[in-house]
């Protein structure tokens, strides 16, 4: 029976946070290059926004006594070793990688296969082989597909000067997950490049943004993001 569930996510951010809300991580090792410090997440700076991105899976865990752990890991290698350390250190818990899919996903791989089958992933990936499927999850291509699929987010963020009719135009007729990393970036530069808080910014953007997303609006626009949501429902329902 799951009592915990833990989210290995790609992405770093302020440090300065406080430590309060951090989490522990698996002490590393003999073979891994973890670049965080055993027994402490100091990449927090995008935990607060998933923390809220996933608000209505952290309540439903509650309500049937499971906690969910939001890890930030910092690159995607960095990730997958945070979560390969888990799935040992933790095998009692849910384990989760939730990474960028960085290029186009095609419909016939699962998310494993996708990621092995990306030279720039290998060989560290491969360390993944016999894991369940339902572990593995993308962001496709990249998180900012998931700020685009909620304009009016933006609009409220950026407030004054967003070009919210560029972007609309951009995705006429386009499935927003076959939107490549490159554009997705330049979009986002464009459309904000005339705002009062500048052009988009990850570090400093990215967590206001991941906490006021509209989540159906996401879910609906990326069937990757859809199925993690019901990847955990599911496994919250059976405990």
């Amino acid at each position: 029976m799951v009592r915990e569930i833990r989210i290995y996510i790609e992405g770093s951010g302020d440090e300065s946070e406080d430590e309060s809300t951090t989490e522990n991580i698996p002490p590393t090792r003999p073979g891994f290059r973890s670049r965080i410090p055993a027994g402490k997440e100091t990449t927090a700076g995008l935990r607060a926004g998933f923390v809220h991105l996933f608000k209505e899976l952290y309540d439903f865990a509650e309500s049937k006594g499971i906690k969910i752990l939001s890890i930030m890991s910092g690159s995607r290698r960095d990730a997958c070793d945070d979560f390969l350390m888990s799935v040992e250190s933790y095998p009692e818990a849910f384990n989760v990688l939730l990474v960028d899919s960085e290029s186009p996903v095609s419909e016939s791989h699962t998310p494993w296969e996708h990621l092995r089958s990306r030279k720039e992933d290998q060989p560290w990936i491969l360390d993944s082989l016999g894991i369940d499927d339902a572990c593995c999850h993308l962001m496709v291509q990249t998180m900012e597909a998931w700020f685009i699929a909620d304009i009016d987010a933006l609009n409220k963020f950026y407030n004054g000067g967003f070009k919210a009719d560029y972007l609309y135009k951009r995705l006429e007729n386009q499935s927003l997950e076959k939107v490549s990393k490159y554009n997705l970036s330049k979009w986002l530069t464009s459309a904000t490049n005339k705002t009062s808080k500048g052009k988009y910014h990850k570090t400093r953007h990215a967590p206001k943004l991941l906490e006021i997303l509209d989540v159906d609006k996401v879910r609906r626009a990326s069937p990757s993001c859809d199925r993690l949501f019901i990847t955990l429902t599911k496994i919250i329902e059976m405990t």
